[in-house]
């Protein structure tokens, strides 16, 4: 069990840092990393446990108190991602649990370290309090979220899947929990099988949510074409003053299309992981430093100029490790700069033209800045922009 509860640590350290280098990190990632860290400060605990304790009666009740705060976490992340505006410091008595919890899993640390006749008592106390708290508010939850996600979040979003698909996985741990409480009178070997069961669960928790940010395969490797948009063209209401300015270039982005087909899709020698892990990093630092997307004549050939990285190993590390096309990888910086543009124009009551700031980014085709607008944020520039403006007047 300890070799599964280090590699579960393992995979929280990583989703955790790779959510905070993330490039356009919404405001609402931030309650996945703590999602992520209270994973790994759970497993963390769990193998001290395992590693450093001899006590059975402790091994086998010691629940920790940080389960209280996982579904408070992801339910907070799902209102923040329907409504960007949402303060989360207005739901801080979801966190109540978490804080009894905390204080009864101190306080039987301390009954048990000072070896009181009564201790054992208090740990079972402890242990059945909490598990018998913890399971139905898991499930009843979880089934909340799941609900709420299907009705409120955006259909087919990236969003969506994720926590519908985080619910369910917790869902599981809940019913899991159930099934061990039912069980462990009649077998003596499924409080082992449980926990290494939900232990589990939650690195997968953990890998779901490293695949949501970038689409990274983990375990195995994954040959995935170009990803080449086929969805409908989507459309945004703009000024009409700005509209007639907007220089349409169909053609080129048919070209730039066809050119991005033809890039080889599998080759012989395949990356390992880490080659592509350290190439995308470089990559992300090149684009963060020079800015090299606001060029709207940026091609796979020139950024592998300028960042001196083979453009087959850009082409595969793009494909296969994030999951993504060359001009998805460079339109989501334009998108991210637009985002932040937006945003510092109107704290500072500044006039706004979407369209231009769309060709300063590097744009140069509304229907391309439209397309990857709306599928990167879920909103057109004009919603994203209503959304800005509101959150401006509530600070």
């Amino acid at each position: 069990m300890k070799y599964i509860i280090a590699i579960g640590i393992f995979q929280a350290l990583l989703a955790a840092v790779l959510l905070l280098r993330s490039r356009y990190r919404k405001n609402a990632d931030d309650l996945l990393i703590s999602l992520v860290v209270c994973i790994g400060l759970h497993l963390s605990i769990k193998f001290f446990i395992f590693t450093f304790v001899e006590d059975q009666q402790v091994l086998n009740m010691m629940n920790t108190f940080i389960g209280f705060c996982y579904i408070p976490l992801l339910y907070l992340y799902t209102l923040k991602t329907i409504r960007p505006e949402f303060v989360t410091a207005s739901k801080w008595y979801l966190f109540i649990p978490f804080i009894i919890g905390a204080i009864g899993y101190f306080s039987t640390v301390c009954v048990l370290s000072v070896t009181s006749p009564k201790a054992y008592l208090v740990l079972y106390w402890y242990n059945t309090i909490s598990l018998y708290t913890l399971l139905p508010l898991d499930i009843i939850f979880s089934c909340g979220i799941i609900y709420l996600a299907m009705n409120k979040l955006p259909r087919n979003s990236q969003e969506k899947k994720l926590v519908v698909q985080l619910a369910s996985l917790f869902l599981c741990v809940g019913v899991l929990g159930v099934l061990f409480v039912i069980f462990n009178s009649f077998f003596d070997s499924s409080n082992y099988l449980c926990r290494s069961i939900i232990y589990t669960l939650l690195i997968v928790i953990t890998i779901r949510i490293i695949n949501y940010k970038y689409g990274a395969v983990t375990g195995t490797e994954m040959l995935l074409s170009s990803g080449n948009y086929n969805g409908d063209e989507i459309t945004t209401e703009m000024e009409p003053s700005s509209v007639s300015n907007f220089v349409l270039d169909p053609i080129e982005n048919i070209q730039r299309e066809e050119k991005e087909a033809s890039l080889p899709q599998k080759r012989k020698e395949i990356l390992s992981q880490s080659e592509m892990f350290k190439i995308l990093l470089r990559l992300e630092k090149a684009m963060e430093k020079e800015q090299y997307y606001v060029d709207s004549e940026l091609t796979l050939d020139k950024l592998a100029k300028l960042t001196n990285v083979n453009k087959y190993h850009i082409s595969e590390t793009l494909n296969h490790f994030v999951n993504k096309s060359f001009y998805t990888f460079i339109n989501e910086y334009r998108i991210e700069y637009v985002k932040e543009k937006l945003k510092s124009l109107s704290e500072k009551n500044s006039s706004i033209t979407i369209l231009e700031l769309a060709y300063e980014s590097g744009f140069n085709s509304k229907s391309s800045f439209n397309r990857y607008f709306k599928d990167i944020t879920t909103y057109t520039p004009r919603e994203y922009l209503n959304l800005i403006a509101a959150e401006v007047l509530t600070t």
